[in-house]
Parts: structure tokens; C-alpha cells; sequence
């Protein structure tokens, strides 16, 4: 023992040649301090590589998930991105195979797990490092509105891939239902919600009894049209009914008759059968004044001669002998007349309308569709609506309010220039003005008192009683006349059943205005205005708003067809000149879309364009809030699928972890 502490006392005292020795020691934990911060290093680079092809993988799958289903195109995508990201070998990994999953609605979830081979750390037992990543991606769907805009002009009756355009744009619209169900229920069960608005346009739109609803003072109560009146000015004298007055009449020696028998006036039977059949005696007139006309007959039931009852009759002063006692039948018939006026002419003008009527729960108006009969003296000038209530005679109709509506005032001073700016006096691209006047309410669209005339005529004439021409007949779009699209539905929570019911009801009719559709899109999306149905928060939550302007057509503008600004010709509300052209109306309605869609886009809306079998000018592209969110759809399948595709990137993209 003595000697072994003595051995290692010199050792420690003797120092030459210990450094070898130490740093021989002393590499042993070095080498291991080195080779885990190498071997780490690796694994912090490959793990961090394999998060993000996770994370890219995940992200692509949920993508293109629709209607919520993990379907193998969605696994494979998944696989794709992933592998894209991370080749199989990166960093000498071991081969595994991610896994796609939907632990939960709306959620892709994607796991990875595989091993890095070490360098120096297998010296000490340690040949590999497991690696594992996992992440889930959703759509960061919120509180969400979204507005419907959708052409459903005449074209939309036009056939692609072998159907009406009309069946396609149904389905594409229940296509992004579907795309957003699963969204749909999972934000109801969060206390959130996805909500819907639809805007049907084409000429106008279909929004008076939504306004109604609202305020019925938001409607005018009285309306002026180009219409026409009913001039009675010729002064005529119809007659009365006739009244008559009838008895015995005797003959009275040297005079016609008397009204009682004389006692020795008599006559042979041929006299008296010839005073019997005397001729009828006119009297009175000309009208006014009365008339008369006195008839003779042998007895009351008889017109001829009756000589028992006429001659001789039994009781008469004188019943026997060649000459006997006369007598004969007399009818007295009477005409009086009244004083009138009849129809003179047609006068073809803006006149107003009493359209207070319909305010009122089912109000009609009946109107008249003649101008037959006469009217009472001094006579005067009678619009359709004032015509029936003072002639009796005339042919009428109901009029009822289909809910179509012409634009409130507006200014002519938007001439087809680059301005952004709606003009304050512009009140119908005002989107969240509240009517307060005549000018700032909405008029309902009447086709059945409105008549064209000559372009730059303030009136003219016809003689005809009762011609029909230039009258806007209902339902006659199909010869150029007006339109009505089906009504339009503010924001609300839909089911399936509901929604699909809706847009089967859609149908083509009209021309397309597209700037008319667009307004009413960006009113129903607002925060203000006269509905306020958007909102920026609800239940704690932000919300976000979106508009899909669709359309299969260019804009539109016509002259003599009655639209959302009446008859251009007449009217003169968006040229404000005597000769209207379809050129620079065209011009202006263009503008028009462009300030509007910039209004919108102003209002934090977020706007997504398809155009539907046709080109979209710069206006209409211009209109999206992007150049992504503007597109063509050549087919009825391109346009489905881009329906969902705009349902799948509504919400915001987003990892959840």
C-alpha cells in the first residue's frame, strides 16, 4: 500500500509528459460535445426542412378539399407538396411515408416521421435521431357575407354544352353551397355565421317590396312616366232612355182626337181604320232640347186596325149605323239628352301617377286601356289612371306593382370620362343614401302606363281612339319592350333546400345593365344605407364581405326600352339630351361600373368577377378586387368549377398549428 501511494506521489510531482496524457483524457468528451452539436445541427436543418414540407403539403390539401371530404386526390396532393419539398433521402433520412388525416371539420392534418443517421455520435452508441413533424392547416373561415350578383338576361337562355347558360349558373351556385356547407355548420356551432345575399339583374331589378319592407316611404308616391292622356274636348248629346206614355184616343169631329169620347163624332169603318194607321208624328228637338215621336196602333198588344175594339165598340156613344164612334191607340216616347264631351285625341307626355296605391298590402291600380263613352261637360284631359273614375264606358285593367323598381334621381353629368368621383347629386350610385325626398326615393316600375313617343317630342298626338301603339306591353321583352327579373334576397342564413328552390325560380329575361346589378350588390353588402345588413363584427368576431359579379354579356344600353331609368328617349336621366344614342349611353352606363365597382371595393368588400361564355372588357375585369379574382369561364363545367374554387379561397388560407 506504502508503496503504491508513493508511486502516485512522484507521479504527480513529475509533470514532464502528463499533456499527452491529459489531452488524450480530455478528447474523449470533446469528440462527444462536437459530434452532437455536428449531428444536431443536421437534425435542427432536416426537421426544420420537413416542418415546412409538411406545413406545403397540408396547405395544398385542404386547398382543393371540397365539400370537406379526405378524398384520395386530397391525400395525394398532400403527398405531393410534401414530397416536392422534402425528396425522399434528404439529409440520408429513412424512407417513411407522411400520413393525411381530417381529425376535425375543415382541418387537413399531416404527420411525417423518419430517422437521420449520425457521423460521430455512433461512437458512442448513438446511430440515428428520430425526427417527427406534424401540422394542420384549415380555412380561417369567420363571420362571412356573401353577395350574389348574377346576370340572368335573355342570353342566359342561349345554349353551352348543349343546355340553357341559365342551368349551369344553378349549378355553380349550389356548387359553392355545397363548397361551404361544412364552413356553414361549423360556424353555427361557434355561435358565427355564413350568410347570403342574391341580386338577380338584367334592365333593373327586382327590390320594391325589400324596400317596402324596410320603409315604405322609400317608394315615391307619386310618379311621372312618359305616358299618355285622353283629351275630351268634342261636345256631343247622348240621349237618355227614352220614356213613354200610351192610351186611348177618340176621335173628335174636325180635330185629331181627344183624350174622352164625343158623344155623335163618328165615321164609317174604312175613315176610322185610316185614322187608326195614321203615320208617327215627330216633335221637339233638335238636342238638347227634347224629342217626340207619337205612334198609333189598333190596341195596345196590336198595330193593326181592330175594328171590334177601334169602331163601334162595345160602350162607345155610338155603336151602330154606317158611321160609329172612332178610337185608336197612342204611344207618346220621349228623348231627352245630356250635354257631354267626347274623345277628340290622344296626347303622348310625361304624366304623373298617383303610385301611393301601392303602399298598401296587395294595392293595385286600374287603369284604362281605351278611351270609349264620354265623359260629362266641360270634358278636359284624363291620364289612364284618372280616365276610369269619370267614364264608365272605357275598357280597364288592374295594374299591379311586380316590384321592379326605376333608379332614384341621378345627374347627367357622368358623360363616359375616368372619373372615380360619383357626383353628389347623383343620388342612385349614392349606396348608403337614405331617402329623404322625391328625388332621393325609388320609383316603381309600371309598364303598363308607360307609351313611348317620338324621340325628342315633348308631346304628340293621335286621333285614334283606341290605338295601342308605342305602348310598353307586359311581358314583352322579347319584342324590346322591358323586363323583370325574379326579386332578389337580402342576406340571410340559407339551407340546401332553400337556396336550391331559389335559383330554379331564376329566369332569362332582358338586357344587361351591368351597372345597375353592381349597385344593388353594394347595397346589399353594406354596413349603411337603407337595409345595413353587412357587418365588420358580429358575436366578437370580424366579418368578412364578399361580391361575385357574374355576367355572360357586355353592358348594354338601349333608347325606347324601359329600364331602371325609364325610357331613355323620353325620360332623358342618364343623357339628358333630346337625341338619345346608344353609343354614348353606353359610355355613360360604363362609367357608371366603374365608379360603383370602385365604391365597393372602397367599402373593404372584397369583389371576385366571372365572366360566363363571353369577354370581359378592362371595366368589368377592372371591377375585381384583384386581377386574380377576375376570370373567363368558356363551359359549364369551367364555371362549377370556379363557383368552388372562390368558395374553397373565400376564407383565408391558414395553419392552425
Amino acid at each position: 500500500m506504502n508503496t503504491l501511494r508513493q508511486f502516485f506521489s512522484r507521479l504527480w510531482q513529475a509533470t514532464s509528459g502528463n499533456v499527452l496524457v491529459i489531452t488524450a483524457v480530455a478528447m474523449i468528451p470533446l469528440t462527444a460535445m462536437i459530434g452532437s452539436a455536428v449531428d444536431l445541427s443536421r437534425a435542427y436543418s432536416a426537421k426544420t426542412r420537413l416542418q415546412s414540407a409538411c406545413d406545403a403539403g397540408s396547405l395544398a390539401a385542404r386547398r382543393i378539399m371540397r365539400n370537406d371530404d379526405l378524398t384520395t386526390e386530397v391525400q395525394q396532393t398532400a403527398v405531393r407538396f410534401f414530397s416536392f419539398n422534402f425528396p425522399q433521402g434528404s439529409f440520408n433520412t429513412t424512407p417513411f411515408t407522411p400520413t393525411v388525416t381530417r381529425p376535425s371539420t375543415g382541418v387537413v392534418r399531416m404527420t411525417a416521421a423518419t430517422r437521420i443517421p449520425t457521423t460521430l455520435m455512433g461512437i458512442f452508441g448513438y446511430d440515428s435521431i428520430p425526427l417527427r413533424v406534424s401540422c394542420d392547416a384549415s380555412l380561417n373561415f369567420v363571420n362571412t357575407d356573401v353577395v350574389l350578383v348574377l346576370d340572368v338576361t335573355g342570353s342566359m337562355a342561349d345554349p353551352v354544352d348543349g343546355r340553357p347558360k341559365i342551368e349551369a349558373l344553378r349549378d355553380a351556385v349550389m356548387a359553392l353551397y355545397d363548397e361551404l356547407a361544412p364552413v356553414q355548420t361549423q360556424l353555427q356551432a361557434q355561435g358565427l355565421r355564413l350568410r347570403y345575399g342574391i341580386v338577380p339583374y338584367s334592365s333593373t331589378v327586382n327590390v320594391g317590396r325589400l324596400l317596402y319592407n324596410v320603409n315604405p316611404s322609400y317608394i315615391t308616391d307619386s310618379t311621372t312616366y312618359p305616358s299618355r292622356v285622353a283629351n275630351f274636348n268634342t261636345l256631343v248629346y247622348p240621349a237618355n232612355p227614352p220614356t213613354s206614355t200610351s192610351g186611348w184616343e177618340y176621335w173628335n169631329g174636325n180635330t185629331t182626337g181627344q183624350d174622352t169620347p164625343h158623344p155623335t163624332a163618328t165615321r164609317s169603318t174604312s175613315q176610322c181604320q185610316t185614322w187608326v194607321q195614321s203615320a208617327a208624328v215627330n216633335g221637339g228637338g233638335p238636342a238638347p232640347t227634347a224629342t217626340t215621336q207619337t205612334t198609333y196602333s189598333g190596341t195596345s198588344t196590336s198595330t193593326a186596325y181592330v175594328a171590334s175594339q177601334d169602331w163601334g165598340w162595345a160602350g162607345a156613344p155610338v155603336t151602330s149605323g154606317t158611321n160609329r164612334s172612332c178610337r185608336r191607340w197612342r204611344t207618346v216616347t220621349t228623348t231627352t239628352y245630356q250635354t257631354r264631351r267626347d274623345f277628340t285625341s290622344w296626347t303622348y307626355r310625361q304624366e304623373t301617377y298617383d303610385t301611393s296605391l301601392f303602399k298598401q298590402p296587395g294595392g293595385t291600380m286600374v287603369i284604362a286601356t281605351d278611351a270609349n263613352g264620354t265623359v260629362a261637360n266641360p270634358g278636359g284631359t284624363y291620364n289612364l289612371q284618372q280616365l276610369p273614375s269619370v267614364n264608365s264606358e272605357v275598357g280597364t285593367r288592374t295594374a299591379t306593382w311586380s316590384g321592379c323598381i326605376e333608379e332614384r334621381n341621378t345627374t347627367t353629368s357622368i358623360n363616359g370620362g375616368t372619373s372615380l368621383t360619383i357626383p353628389a347629386d347623383a343620388f342612385d350610385l349614392d349606396i348608403n343614401r337614405i331617402p329623404d325626398s322625391n328625388a332621393t326615393r325609388w320609383r316603381p316600375m309600371l309598364p303598363e302606363v308607360v307609351y313611348t313617343r317620338t324621340q325628342g317630342s315633348t308631346s304628340t298626338s293621335n286621333t285614334t281612339r283606341n290605338t295601342t301603339s308605342g305602348w310598353i306591353l307586359n311581358n314583352a321583352y322579347s319584342t324590346g319592350f322591358w323586363a323583370c327579373p325574379t326579386e332578389a334576397r337580402r342576406l340571410n342564413t340559407w339551407t340546401r333546400t332553400g337556396m336550391e328552390n331559389y335559383v330554379n325560380s331564376l329566369q332569362p329575361i332582358g338586357g344587361t345593365y351591368l351597372d345597375i346589378g353592381m349597385l344593388w350588390g353594394a347595397r346589399f353588402i353594406s354596413t349603411g344605407g337603407v337595409f345595413a345588413d353587412g357587418c365588420t363584427e358580429y358575436n366578437g368576431m370580424p366579418c368578412n364581405r364578399h361580391i361575385i359579379f357574374m355576367t355572360d354579356g357586355e353592358q348594354t344600353a338601349y333608347c325606347n326600352v324601359l329600364t331602371a331609368y325609364g325610357i331613355e328617349q323620353n325620360d332623358m336621366r342618364v343623357t339628358g339630351s333630346t337625341s338619345c344614342s346608344t353609343s354614348n349611353q353606353l359610355a355613360r352606363h360604363q362609367q357608371r361600373l366603374r365608379m360603383i365597382c370602385n365604391a365597393a371595393k372602397n367599402m373593404n368588400v372584397s369583389v371576385w368577377v366571372i365572366g360566363f361564355d363571353t369577354t370581359i372588357n378592362a371595366d368589368v375585369r377592372g371591377c375585381a378586387s384583384n386581377a386574380a379574382q377576375a376570370s373567363v369561364s368558356s363551359s359549364s363545367a369551367a364555371l362549377i368549377a370556379k363557383f368552388r374554387e372562390i368558395g374553397n379561397q373565400i376564407g383565408a388560407l391558414r395553419l392552425v398549428k
